[in-house]
């Protein structure tokens, strides 16, 4: 049997346009199921830091959990048990099967409870993001001195082609090449002992990109220090903009 052309040609058309369709559907679908979380959770020091979580779910049950914190590598936690019933999850501390937690699900966004790796008690939260994160990320800090410091010693860290990381992946390392992310990241650190994502010195530099060239990246800190066309001098010319903002929303 042979097919007319045409008939041919419609049949395997409709055939790829449901092919991309399906393909383009279930990308969505995947895409949609991990969610952005944050929250705490609690170093071998004790110290309590902001926790940034990608998160999988399945009904109740927790499928992935990754603690990606600011300017830190990813870390996968091993699920061990989901208790969809009496709603908790027990998991061990990525790359130490001894350091075992157990996480209560208090509501449908909010899971608390502690690692204990035989010698300690690590307190950990992870829940949707809320006004509490917001605060904790700095975004109640106002325009102050410290602010101008972290932007000029971000300026310092960036001080010739060889100090700037031209290929940023938010992973920050001391003493080495910085992007303008990570420059912003350790520059606050030294300043003011910890990074936090919202506070005016970090929010003024975006808002800087924004207006300078705006709707053009979508991450907007990573897309700008690594596109093509931007130079250092790009990126002081910013900084330069973030401070001048920040000088004038002081007085």
């Amino acid at each position: 049997m042979h097919w007319p052309y045409k008939l041919y040609s419609d049949y395997f058309s409709t055939k790829l346009i449901l092919f991309i369709f399906i393909l383009s559907f279930s990308d969505n679908v995947l895409a949609q199921e991990e969610e952005l979380w944050f929250g705490t959770y609690t170093n071998d020091a004790g110290e309590v830091l902001q926790g940034r979580y990608k998160i999988v779910r399945k009904g109740r049950a927790i499928k992935r959990l990754i603690l990606e914190p600011y300017g830190k590598a990813p870390m996968k936690f091993n699920i061990i048990k989901n208790d969809t019933i009496q709603r908790f999850v027990k998991l061990s501390w990525p790359n130490e099967p001894d350091n075992i937690g157990t996480l209560i699900q208090y509501s449908d966004g909010y899971y608390a409870g502690n690692f204990e790796d035989r010698t300690k008690v690590l307190p950990m939260v992870i829940k949707q993001f809320n006004f509490q994160d917001a605060q904790l990320q700095g975004n109640w800090f106002e325009p102050s001195e410290i602010e101008i410091n972290i932007i000029e010693h971000a300026v310092k860290l960036l001080s010739s082609v060889d100090a700037w990381n031209k290929d940023d992946d938010r992973v920050c390392h001391s003493n080495e090449p910085y992007s303008l992310f990570c420059a912003l990241y350790e520059s606050s650190i030294r300043v003011d002992g910890e990074y936090r994502h919202l506070r005016p010195a970090v929010k003024f530099v975006r808002e800087a990109i924004k207006e300078k060239y705006p709707q053009k990246y979508e991450h907007v800190l990573v897309d700008f220090n690594n596109a093509e066309e931007i130079t250092l001098k790009e990126v002081h010319d910013i900084l330069g903009i973030a401070k001048r903002n920040l000088l004038e929303a002081m007085n």
